[in-house]
């Protein structure tokens, strides 16, 4: 989206398809203004399916044959939203998500896929679909690390004999190892005669035991069952034969074709919702039906783009006409390949080399995203790009000389200069014969889901309050959303306010106000309000200083900036920024915790510098045993760090060793994290035990990463923190 423009309009896709890959990467080099994209998908990854085969026969890597959906988004600047679709209700412009509010739309495309259809008696217990993909390839890496035995698949077109001819290259097969089922006397009769027969003799020379005028009538355990009555035994069968849609079409109240997909005009629009694109397999264009192919959903790409800007902009359509010919390409294995256009067949391994150059090509578009020219303006040569969550706090340096510096009195019996100088986490103040604890803490957005950002800002704002003995008891929002239309303005308010109230809720924390405005981006801030518990009585040191996340959370998401950091690696980090400090310092308080800090914006070595100053100990780090998050160490090592790393860093000269750590450890160390996990003290006696409670409530991460003693020489000679 162009931050510059107020939002005006919703345009979301829901699936990430070829044809929604395409229309992603054009919005990127060709933004409308004021016009908002989204993406909707279950996965971060989709593959691509014409390298299937070849990464089954091992012929491409596992990130060769797929497009990274959250580098892609953030690179084009486009909103991407981590959820299941589960229905559209089309009269109020809505999708229902899995486990999450519904979201709006303006206009809306589809490009979900299809699976095949599993009517057969058995199939849907006993096989593995190919499509989608992502499941196929799940089951796939699962059962081919060790020896699945016989393989099977049942599928007579052009995806069933890709298939079977790289499982077969990739298991060297041997005689009765892996069979194929084909319901005629060849395989994909829809394409000219000489193909199948080259097909067929291919499988035959790979040593593929083919079952011909083998129509299933039944799949069981660890067989198959031909309407003859011929029953082969095979340990994993495969499920590739005609298309079919999923229910949730027409459950929708869209008009679909007989087979389940909805029903689309010359424009790729839903002929009875007019708004609603539907490309890729998920639609059949009712005047020009075509195959279900990849080919297809990529040339659909430019038309849906078009028609998408003009749905917003009142502009004519363009009409998409699919191509009555086409080149048509299947591998057999070894680097060989069968083609076919306008009724001429060929094969050989300069056939491979030209489907390969054309699939290496069309992924190239979504791996060399920094290579791209991008239509930006002329950059400020002063102005640098600022990380958000922690990584845009105001470096602590400048903060604490404000602070020291300010002419706060004490009022009502409030001493703010002493709670100001104990600069610990949350404020303990005693309200008449009461005491309170409060925290307040605000943070840009690092992502564009507004429901998940919600939900972890509030836990990083609550996490201050658990580094205490205390129960939440209340809490007060302050929140800035972007410039935008009224209408998008409610729907932005609805989905950070549901993710707020989502976390305060579990957490037992009543929301009894707040303060909205709107500004140049996204931020989420809270006032918590607490109450004291009575806490076990401290033990005297040697204690453990225990960690419960790992580091690197700014460093990943500076990396997403710079198009650099997988996705998956920002999911795997989204899960912890989702974990509630709250049983971490449950279990702590009941093993003698001493003193405690969140790991936040300034960094491991920050946060337990204060807190070793303020309480007069000293923390020893053992540098090897502090985690990292996947990934963190390969960016630093490519020179991704967080805006604030640099100011964080100061905090090394007050570190005993800080001169013997490496790169990767001086970046972790003091990398700024949103949502972090506690440091925690614990008696030296009560570590492993309470390592072991930490993991059983969910905390998997959970480590001992030094150690921290009484301070003894309480003067500046004696460094509060050491590494080794």
């Amino acid at each position: 989206m162009n931050p510059a423009a107020p939002i005006n309009h919703d345009i979301v896709l829901v699936g990430g398809g070829h044809s929604h890959a395409l229309v992603l990467r054009r919005w990127a080099m060709n933004p409308l203004p004021g016009v908002r994209i989204t993406l909707i998908s279950r996965d971060v990854l989709t593959p691509y399916s014409g390298m299937l085969p070849g990464y089954i026969e091992g012929l491409y890597s596992f990130d060769d044959i797929h497009i990274d959906l959250t580098r892609l988004c953030a690179w084009g600047g486009i909103r991407f939203i981590k959820a299941h679709m589960t229905g559209i209700n089309l009269e109020e412009k809505t999708l229902q998500l899995e486990g999450r509010p519904d979201i709006a739309y303006d206009v809306l495309s589809l490009d979900t896929g299809s699976t095949p259809s599993l009517t057969t008696p058995g199939a849907t217990e006993f096989s593995t679909p190919v499509k989608p993909v992502h499941s196929f390839l799940e089951r796939w890496q699962a059962v081919s690390q060790g020896n699945a035995g016989t393989w099977g698949v049942v599928g007579a077109g052009a995806g069933g004999f890709e298939l079977v001819m790289a499982m077969a290259r990739r298991t060297g097969a041997t005689p009765s190892a892996v069979h194929w089922f084909i319901r005629g006397v060849k395989p994909m009769n829809k394409r000219p005669a000489r193909v199948g027969e080259l097909a067929l003799k291919a499988a035959q020379t790979a040593g593929v035991q083919v079952h011909t005028q083998f129509d299933v009538a039944e799949v069981r355990e660890a067989s198959v069952v031909s309407v003859d009555g011929r029953v082969q035994a095979v340990d994993e069968l495969l499920w590739c034969t005609g298309a079919t849609g999923p229910q949730w079409p027409t459950a929708a109240g869209f008009q679909t074709d007989e087979r389940g997909f909805i029903s689309t005009d010359a424009y790729l629009q839903s002929v009875s919702h007019p708004g609603v694109f539907a490309t890729g397999d998920i639609g059949t264009q009712v005047d020009t039906p075509s195959a279900k192919a990849g080919v297809f959903a990529v040339r659909q790409a430019p038309v849906l783009f078009h028609n998408l800007t003009a749905a917003v902009t009142q502009k004519p359509f363009k009409t998409y006409t699919p191509q009555r010919d086409f080149l048509s390409l299947v591998s057999t294995g070894q680097r060989q390949a069968i083609g076919s256009r306008s009724g001429v067949t060929f094969s050989g391994k300069w056939v491979w080399q030209l489907k390969n150059w054309i699939d290496v090509k069309f992924m190239r578009q979504f791996i060399d995203l920094s290579a791209m020219t991008m239509p930006t303006p002329k950059p400020d040569p002063e102005a640098v790009m600022r990380c958000n969550g922690c990584g845009s706090k105001v470096p602590g340096d400048a903060l604490n000389t404000v602070l020291a510096h300010l002419p706060v009195a004490k009022v009502n019996s409030v001493d703010a200069a002493q709670l100001l100088q104990a600069s610990d986490d949350a404020a303990r103040v005693t309200w008449h014969s009461d005491q309170l604890i409060q925290s307040v803490d605000q943070i840009s957005a690092l992502m564009d889901d507004p429901y998940r950002f919600g939900r972890i800002a509030t836990l990083h704002a609550l996490s201050d309050v658990y580094t205490q003995a205390a129960v939440c008891h209340s809490a007060q929002v302050i929140l800035t959303l972007p410039h935008a239309h009224h209408t998008i303005v409610t729907r932005e308010l609805q989905q950070v306010m549901l993710g707020v109230v989502a976390e305060l809720n579990a957490e037992q924390c009543a929301l009894i106000g707040g303060h909205t405005s709107e500004g140049s981006e996204l931020q989420v801030g809270l006032v918590v309000n607490a109450q004291p518990t009575e806490a076990p009585p401290r033990s005297d040191g040697p204690w453990a200083i225990v960690l419960t996340q790992p580091l690197g959370v700014g460093v990943l998401f500076a990396g997403l900036m710079q198009n650099k950091t997988a996705g998956v690696h920002i999911e795997a980090a989204v899960e912890h920024l989702l974990t509630s400090n709250r049983l971490a310092s449950a279990v702590a308080q009941q093993h003698g915790m001493a003193f405690c800090t969140d790991v936040t914006g300034f960094g491991l070595l920050g946060h337990l510098h204060a807190l070793a100053t303020r309480e007069q100990v000293v923390c020893t780090v053992k540098v090897a045993s502090v985690p990292l998050l996947e990934g963190v160490a390969d960016l630093i090592d490519s020179g991704v760090q967080s805006t604030l790393s640099p100011a964080n860093q100061a905090v090394l000269a007050e570190v005993q060793g800080a001169e013997s750590l490496t790169t990767v450890q001086r970046i972790a160390l003091t990398d700024p994290q949103t949502g972090g996990g506690l440091a925690m003290l614990i008696p030296q006696t009560h570590a492993d035990q309470c390592l072991q409670d930490l993991r059983s409530a969910g905390l998997s991460s959970a480590c001992v990463v030094g150690q921290a003693v009484v301070r003894i020489d309480t003067t500046e000679s004696e460094a509060p923190i050491c590494v080794g």
